[in-house]
């Protein structure tokens, strides 16, 4: 009776021994699992960090190329632009040199004024952004107080006399704006008997009227006595005072002034270098009146 009872006792033991074990080796199981699943889980962490990471990478190349690509463009848009450009002012060249002037007169025509005073008709240029005006005073003189200017688009201004020079023939119309186009003065002593000339203006009434000819000659005495006139014979008809005599380079050779009697080819022009110091002398003053 004993002996069953050890027996029983022995194999409960044993029972006991077995569970134990088997919860032993069970929570090893589960350790070794997770540390086996964290090692994956941390493997694939990696994975994934390396894609991310190859991704910004592909990401960062993709924007570069395109970037290239940008300015690639930018760079042939440029290039385009400017061939187009070059070959603009090429075939202008060309057109001078055959002596077509509607290459420069499309530029020309919206820096030349009309000018109404009373009964008065006469031209002008325009030698600043900001609408200052150069033309004969004669042109001017019987209408001060009411001056209108025209332009090639048609556009109308009403006109300030802001200042003259007498002797020379001078006067400054100022008109509103900031974005006129305007002529600029050649220098005086590059001027050449011989070479081509263009007198833009309103002769007789006829609105932006364009007559060719050459310099006749340089340094004529005019009837102030001063030796400061460029002789052409382009056609000075009654409107065309005030207006330029320009070359073929777009610059203002002379501002015409006037013609000898009922000669034709004998018309004369304030010279560049003249009126240039005469008009912005002029400009200055006024300017400095206004501060």
């Amino acid at each position: 009776m004993l002996k069953k009872r050890i027996d029983k006792f022995h194999v409960i033991i044993f029972i006991k021994i077995l569970i134990i074990g088997f919860l032993i080796y069970q929570q090893f199981f589960i350790i070794s699992l997770r540390d086996e699943m964290n090692s994956s889980m941390n493997e694939i962490r990696d994975r994934v960090s390396t894609v991310d990471t190859r991704i910004t990478e592909v990401n960062k190349e993709r924007i570069d190329s395109d970037t290239k690509i940008l300015d690639v463009i930018a760079d042939l848009e440029k290039t385009s632009a400017s061939q187009i450009e070059d070959l603009n002012l090429q075939l202008k060249d060309v057109k001078i040199k055959s002596k077509d002037f509607s290459a420069i007169i499309d530029d020309i025509l919206p820096s030349v004024v009309g000018i109404v005073a009373g009964q008065s008709l006469g031209s002008g240029a325009l030698l600043t952004q900001d609408g200052f005006i150069i033309t004969n005073y004669h042109v001017v003189s019987s209408g001060t107080s009411n001056i209108q200017v025209f332009m090639s688009d048609s556009s109308v201004y009403s006109a300030q006399l802001i200042g003259y020079n007498s002797p020379m023939d001078v006067a400054v119309l100022k008109i509103n704006g900031n974005n006129f186009n305007f002529l600029q003065f050649t220098d005086s002593k590059n001027v050449n008997i011989g070479e081509k000339v263009i007198a833009v203006g309103n002769p007789y009434g006829l609105s932006f009227s364009v007559t060719e000819g050459i310099v006749s000659a340089v340094n004529r005495e005019g009837p102030n006595g001063l030796s400061v006139y460029t002789q052409t014979d382009v056609p000075i008809n009654p409107g065309n005072s005030g207006g330029p005599l320009i070359n073929l380079n777009q610059e203002i050779v002379g501002i015409n002034n006037f013609k000898v009697g009922e000669a034709e080819g004998l018309g004369f022009a304030l010279q560049a270098d003249a009126a240039k110091q005469v008009a912005f002398a002029i400009i200055d003053e006024y300017k400095s009146s206004l501060t």
